[in-house]
């Protein structure tokens, strides 16, 4: 009997135990499905917009006058008058007396020069009076004929009228002669370097000093062949000189004047001169023989994009954001680059939105989020 009451007592705990394990199972919470969302790329953008593009083209060189001048005795002498500025360095004005020759020979020949044209000029009119006389003789005593040239005295008054001519270019030559004694600055010079002293002879052509322009410099400025085309030197661009001297910085204007139209075999350069207009502020920097930075004005680019070099990808490809958030990938037409933009004639139209940042893996159609949007960059 107690046996049957020990199975039974069993049977009903593993009943309510099975009955309380399948209660659990049914009832217990069911999770939540989530779906997880895709993260996308997070992009910066530039918005294009054309404008227009000054050309500004990075050069140096060395400064050097624009009139270096030998000067040179035009006649034979000894130096009697030296100027006592007659040194390195110094200054003279247009005209300004440099040295003297001793003229006291030349003034000699320019008085006779003189006295000679006088009686060439006394033959001359006595030569006059004798053919008008001679006229009025035949008129008198030719018979009505036409008097010959020997009858008129033309020979002799065409002798006569030559030397006066000789007389005065003579006269002239002395007087140039004369003049060449005194050697002066042909333009506002200072002087380069000095051969001569107080008491020396000169000869004919000898090199007493030579002289540059105090106020005109040029200079050199080498460019790439590629640069050259964006160089318009027949409007004189204007040149942006600067140098720093003892930490301060100076600057001077200029413009070109020439191409010198070859290029340089081992560079591959071609060089262009430019004029330096010499401010009074800074004169005493701009001398020959400095080195000066330059930034030549070129072409104007109109109607271009600005772009920034960070956009480019594959040299000539740029990633533009459509409306529908999803990327294009466009091939430009660059024109011309520096280390920060480059300047895009096609492929960009007005407004499109270029990626500035790295994407990974992009492909055309891709979606991006932009997150922020890049000044414009002119």
């Amino acid at each position: 009997m107690k046996k049957w009451a020990q199975i039974i007592t069993i049977f009903i705990i593993g009943s309510i135990g099975i009955l309380i394990f399948s209660l659990l199972v049914v009832t217990k919470p069911v999770a939540d499905t989530v779906e997880k969302e895709a993260i996308l790329p997070v992009v910066k953008v530039w918005r294009a917009q054309a404008s227009d593009y000054q050309v500004i083209i990075e050069s140096q060189g060395v400064v050097n006058p624009m009139q270096l001048t030998d000067l040179a005795s035009e006649v034979s002498g000894k130096v009697k008058f030296l100027s006592p500025k007659f040194e390195v360095g110094q200054r003279f004005q247009v005209n300004e007396v440099i040295l003297e020759i001793d003229s006291s020979d030349y003034e000699a020949v320019q008085a006779k020069a003189v006295a000679e044209l006088a009686d060439a000029k006394l033959a001359l009119s006595k030569e006059n009076a004798l053919s008008e006389q001679a006229l009025r003789d035949w008129k008198v005593l030719g018979k009505g004929k036409e008097p010959n040239d020997l009858v008129l005295r033309k020979p002799q008054l065409e002798s006569a009228l030559a030397r006066v001519v000789s007389a005065r270019a003579g006269l002239e030559k002395a007087e140039r002669d004369l003049e060449r004694t005194k050697i002066r600055s042909p333009y506002e010079s200072k002087i380069e370097r000095t051969n001569v002293e107080l008491g020396s002879l000169l000869t004919l052509g000898t090199v007493v000093g030579s002289i540059y322009s105090a106020d005109l410099y040029e200079i050199r400025l080498p460019v790439s062949i590629n640069e050259f085309d964006f160089v318009d030197v027949n409007k004189s661009s204007k040149v942006l000189f600067e140098t720093e001297i003892s930490g301060m910085p100076y600057s001077w204007n200029g413009n070109l004047l020439r191409s010198e139209s070859k290029v340089d075999q081992s560079s591959q350069s071609i060089f262009l001169v430019a004029a330096i207009e010499n401010s009074l502020s800074n004169k005493k920097f701009l001398v020959p023989g400095v080195y000066l930075k330059a930034k030549i004005f070129g072409k104007i680019l109109e109607g271009t994009y600005s772009l920034p070099r960070s956009a480019l990808y594959d040299r000539n490809k740029i990633f533009v954001v459509n409306e529908d958030e999803t990327i294009s990938i466009r091939e430009i037409k660059i024109i011309r680059s520096s280390k920060d933009i480059v300047i895009v004639s096609d492929g960009i139209g007005n407004g499109d939105l270029v990626i500035t940042t790295p994407v990974s893996n992009a492909i055309d159609g891709m979606k991006v989020e932009v997150y922020q949007e890049s000044p414009q960059k002119n």
